[in-house]
């Protein structure tokens, strides 16, 4: 309620007057508690704050709707980075084996015998003459490395079952009913061994005139066959098809993976989002608006002085003042565009430059 010496000061007094004798404000401010309900006041600053807070707090809820349906968005596409990255690896891998496995035959074709004949041999040495492109020497090294340990233990194994008294009429089946174990995967190197320790082997009373090989062996010259030009050149057109093959899925590869890379940085960007701190303070500061008004009217007071007036006045203006500026800031902040450089041809400069 306004009081009358407000009201006369008001209406009664000249301009120059009221402004030097008569104060309206401290006619307020010094107002008798039974003259003025300071309800009025706080339940003004209540709804007025509570009308900030429900500003604020919409902003804040879009805001946050916005965000969690963009995470949504970039963690499905991370989903789906995720699962063309494992398809094309597995692509790749596959494809790495192939043109590996097709590099250690090749290098399998000769490794073997001439491993039989000299266990010493020089490993890189042998690689490098056997050495398919599109393979590194450091790819075949391990096989050769395993190859050569295969054979040295099908030579020792194929050793201590040969008894003495045995000739060439000794066959691979024979040792075998002796005890030798063959893996699969080691069967041809054994076949190998074998028939170089055959060679060896003593002839059997009246076969002597075969010489120093039987016919058992007769076989063994059909072994190596000779490859047409027509197979040859099929042979390196498929290679050639497995190494560009194997690079286009590395290309896929590096490009999957810097795409999931930026999808990260995209989405630990968007869990940090700009101004919606600075909104929570301020919506955690006008809720006080709210709250201490309602706070004070629950005692019922007579009145208010006059620190505690201007404190309340004060406070909604400083939140009121703040919201403007929040707005501003965000307004100017979504109005900057930031200058995208436009790439430039190398070889062909702007004019004036280069000169």
């Amino acid at each position: 309620m306004i009081s009358s010496e407000f009201l006369t000061c008001a209406s009664r007094v000249p301009l120059l007057q009221s402004v030097v004798q008569c104060d309206p404000f401290s006619v307020i401010l010094r107002s008798p508690a039974q003259d003025w309900d300071p309800s009025t006041l706080l339940s003004a600053l209540s709804q007025a704050s509570a009308v900030l807070v429900a500003i604020i707090g919409g902003f804040l809820v879009s805001r946050l709707v916005a965000i969690s349906s963009e995470r949504e968005g970039i963690r499905r596409l991370l989903e789906a980075a995720a699962g063309r990255i494992e398809h094309i690896d597995s692509d790749l891998n596959e494809a790495h084996r192939t043109r590996l496995d097709r590099a250690e035959s090749y290098l399998y074709e000769v490794a073997v015998e001439k491993l039989l004949e000299d266990p010493s041999l020089d490993l890189d040495a042998l690689i490098r003459d056997r050495l398919l492109r599109g393979t590194t020497e450091d790819e075949l090294k391990p096989y050769a490395v395993s190859l050569r340990n295969r054979v040295k233990n099908a030579v020792e194994a194929i050793e201590a079952t040969i008894r003495k008294g045995d000739t060439k009429t000794l066959d691979l089946e024979d040792l075998v009913e002796r005890g030798l174990e063959i893996a699969d995967a080691d069967r041809d190197i054994y076949e190998q061994a074998f028939k170089h320790r055959h060679g060896s082997l003593p002839s059997p009373s009246g076969m002597a005139m075969f010489g120093p090989r039987s016919f058992l062996d007769v076989s063994s010259a059909l072994r190596t066959g000779i490859m047409s030009d027509a197979a040859l050149s099929a042979s390196l057109r498929r290679q050639d098809e497995e190494i560009r093959a194997e690079v286009d899925l590395r290309t896929q590869l590096r490009a999957a993976v810097a795409e999931r890379d930026r999808l990260n940085e995209e989405l630990a960007r968007i869990g940090r989002p700009e101004g919606v701190a600075a909104a929570i303070w301020m919506l955690a500061g006008l809720s006080l608006g709210i709250l201490v008004p309602l706070i004070m009217m629950t005692f019922e007071p007579k009145g208010l002085d006059v620190l505690a007036k201007t404190l309340l006045i004060a406070s909604f203006v400083i939140g009121l003042v703040a919201i403007l500026w929040y707005v501003g800031w965000f307004w100017r902040r979504i109005g900057t565009v930031q200058p995208m450089a436009t790439p430039q041809d190398p070889q062909h400069p702007r004019s004036g430059q280069g000169r």
